[in-house]
C-alpha cells in the first residue's frame, strides 16, 4: 500500500474544474493558475455534487481496482514454484516478487506530478490500462524475462491506480465523509492483499494454471471499465496552462536517473551469484553503473539541475529533518518485515512440507490477515496514545520477538504451530509500523511540506519492498542452492531439479526425497 488511507494527498490547485459538477475547494493548494471562469462553491453549499447511481458506480469501480492492486502485491508470492517449474531460471526468482514494486517505485514520484498537472480521469484510465497490459503480458509470458517485464509494467500501473483513487475521493467527497471513503481504499487494498496468496495458490493447483492468477485482472478490469469511461468526472487540476508547458515543468532528468538507479540496483543483486559470477565483468559493471547513477541522481536532485527546487521529484530538503529520516527508516523496516515473510514462508512450506501452492497460501493467511488488520486500525491506536514513539517501540518489540527466533531456530523440524505464532508476532509489528509514518509525516511537517513528506513515505514503502526482496532473494538463492547441492550430491539429481526445489516447485526430487523418508520410518534404517 503506497499511502495511508485518510491522509492528505498530493498538491492540487484551488478551484479545480470538474466537468459536469462544478468547482471544488481543496485542503492543500498548489500554485498553478486557473481559468478566470472557474468559480468556487458558495459557502452554504453542502454535500457531494455526485449522488445516486452514478456515485455507487464510481465507488465500486475505484474500490475494485484498488483491490486488484492489493491482489497483485501478494499474488505472486504463492505461484513462484509453479512459475519456476514452467519457465525455469530460478536465478531470476527474486524478480517475480520485486519486479512489481520496482515498477511502482520508478514512477511513483512522476505519477504524483502527472496527477497534479493533467486531467485526473484520463491519467487514472491510462494507468489502469497500463496495469492491465502488464497483467496480460504476465499471463501470456512465454519466458521468465517476459513475465518480469509484465510485473514491472503492472507495478507501474498499479501505483497510478492507488494515487488516482486517493485523489478522486479527496476531491469528490465532503470533509466530513472524506475519511470514511478514503479508509475504504485501504480496506479494498487489504482485502486484495489477503486474498492474493490464496487466489494465486488456487489457480496454481487448478487446470487453469498460475497464468490465470494474472489473467483474472483482465476480467475484473473489463467490469470496471464502463464505470471509469462513462461515470468518472473529468477533473482538470490545471487550467489555462498549455500541455507543452506542463510537460516542460516535469523533472524528466530526475525520473530517468531515479528509474535507472533502481533498475541497476535490482539487476546487480539478483544477477550476481546466479546468472553472473560475483567477480565477472557484468557484475562489476552493473554495480559501478548503479553507483554512478546513485551519485548523479543525488546531485541532480539536491542542486535541482535541469529542474527547479519546486518541481524536482525527490524531496531532498526533508533529509535534513531528523524525524522524517527516521520515519523513512521505520516505514521501510515495516515493509521489509511484511514482504519477506509473504514471499518466503510459502516457499518454506512448499519445500519442507511438500505443500501444494494452495495449502502454502492458507498457512500464510493468519500472518496476512493480522498484519492488514493491525495496519488499518493503527490510526486509532495513534489517536488514543498520542505519542507515536510508543507505538514504534511496541512494533519493534513484536518484530524482534517474532523475527529473532524465526531466523535463529527455524528448521525442517520446527512445529507448524510455532511458525504460526512467530509470524503472528511479526504481523503485529509490521502492521503497526508499515504505514503509520504517513499520518505522522502530516502532523510533524509544515503545511507546505506535507505533500513532500508523503512522497518520501511512498519511496520508503515501495522502495523498501524492492530492497527487501532483492536482498532476501540474493541470500536465499546463494545459500539455499549451495547447501542443497551439497546435501544431495551423488544422488543423481540435476542442477535444474535442485534449482526448482529451491524455488518451491513440485518435482521428481520431492517424490524421491519423501519416498526415501518413508522408507526410513518403515524399516527403521537409513535411506540410501
Amino acid at each position: 500500500m503506497s499511502h495511508q488511507p485518510g491522509d492528505t494527498v498530493a498538491n492540487v490547485s484551488p478551484g479545480i474544474d470538474v466537468d459536469g459538477i462544478g468547482s471544488l475547494p481543496q485542503p492543500i493548494c498548489g500554485k498553478e493558475g486557473t481559468d478566470s471562469d472557474t468559480t468556487q462553491p458558495e459557502p452554504g453549499d453542502k454535500g457531494r455534487s455526485i449522488r445516486g447511481f452514478r456515485w455507487i458506480v464510481i465507488c465500486v469501480s475505484i474500490y475494485l481496482t484498488c483491490a486488484l492492486y492489493g491482489l497483485d502485491t501478494t499474488i505472486a508470492a504463492d505461484v513462484q514454484g509453479p512459475v519456476i517449474a514452467d519457465l525455469g531460471h530460478v536465478e531470476l526468482l527474486a524478480w517475480v516478487g520485486a519486479g512489481f514494486p520496482l515498477g511502482s517505485v520508478c514512477v511513483i514520484l512522476l505519477l504524483g506530478k502527472l496527477y497534479e498537472s493533467f486531467n485526473l480521469k484520463w491519467t487514472l484510465v491510462a494507468t489502469t490500462l497500463l496495469f492491465e497490459v502488464g497483467s496480460a503480458l504476465c499471463g501470456a509470458a512465454p519466458t521468465m524475462n517476459a513475465l518480469i517485464v509484465g510485473r514491472v509494467i503492472a507495478g507501474a500501473g498499479g501505483s497510478g491506480i492507488y494515487l488516482g483513487s486517493l485523489q478522486y475521493f479527496a476531491l469528490l467527497t465532503t470533509e466530513k465523509e472524506r475519511g470514511f471513503y478514503m479508509a475504504l481504499i485501504g480496506v479494498s487494498w487489504g482485502a486484495g492483499a489477503v486474498l492474493g496468496p490464496v487466489i494465486g495458490g488456487a489457480f496454481a493447483v487448478s487446470s487453469a494454471t498460475w497464468r490465470w492468477a494474472f489473467y483474472i485482472n483482465l476480467c475484473i478490469g473489463a467490469v470496471v471499465a464502463p464505470g471509469f469511461l462513462f461515470y468518472l468526472p473529468a477533473i482538470h487540476p490545471v487550467k489555462g496552462v498549455s500541455i507543452r508547458d506542463r510537460l516542460v515543468r516535469i523533472d524528466w532528468v530526475g525520473f530517468l536517473l531515479g528509474a535507472g538507479m533502481w533498475v541497476t540496483f535490482l539487476m546487480a543483486l539478483t544477477m550476481a551469484g546466479g546468472e553472473w559470477a560475483w567477480d565477472s565483468g557484468s557484475t562489476i559493471a552493473t554495480f559501478v553503473v548503479f553507483g554512478v547513477l546513485l551519485v548523479a541522481y543525488s546531485l541532480q536532485q539536491y542542486f535541482a539541475i535541469f529542474t527547479s527546487p519546486e518541481h524536482r521529484l525527490f524531496p531532498c530538503h526533508l533529509l535534513r529533518d531528523r524525524t522524517q529520516v527516521l520515519l523513512y527508516i521505520v516505514t521501510a523496516a515495516g515493509t521489509t518485515t511484511l514482504f519477506v515473510v509473504v514471499y518466503y514462508i510459502p516457499i518454506y512450506f512448499q519445500f519442507v512440507n511438500n505443500d501444494e501452492a494452495l495449502m502454502a497460501a492458507v498457512r500464510l493467511l493468519p500472518f496476512v490477515v493480522i498484519a492488514i488488520t493491525v495496519n488499518l486500525v493503527s490510526g486509532a491506536f495513534l489517536h488514543f496514545l498520542k505519542i507515536y514513539m510508543v507505538l514504534y517501540l511496541i512494533a519493534g518489540i513484536f518484530v524482534v520477538a517474532g523475527g529473532g527466533p524465526l531466523v535463529v531456530f527455524l528448521d525442517p523440524g520446527t512445529a507448524t504451530a510455532t511458525i504460526y505464532g512467530l509470524t503472528i508476532l511479526l504481523a503485529v509489528g509490521a502492521g503497526l509500523s508499515m504505514t503509520m509514518g504517513y499520518t505522522i509525516a502530516t502532523l510533524t511537517l509544515k503545511a507546505e511540506d506535507v505533500a513532500a513528506g508523503l512522497n518520501l513515505q511512498n519511496v520508503a514503502q515501495i522502495g523498501g519492498q524492492v530492497i527487501a526482496l532483492a536482498l532476501a532473494g540474493q541470500v536465499y538463492q546463494s545459500t539455499g542452492l549451495r547447501n542443497l547441492k551439497e546435501a544431495l550430491a551423488g544422488h543423481g539429481f540435476s542442477d535444474e531439479e535442485i534449482s526448482g526445489a529451491v524455488a518451491g516447485a513440485q518435482s521428481a526430487l520431492f517424490e524421491r526425497i519423501y519416498s526415501d523418508f518413508l522408507k526410513v520410518h518403515e524399516t527403521g534404517g537409513m535411506a540410501t
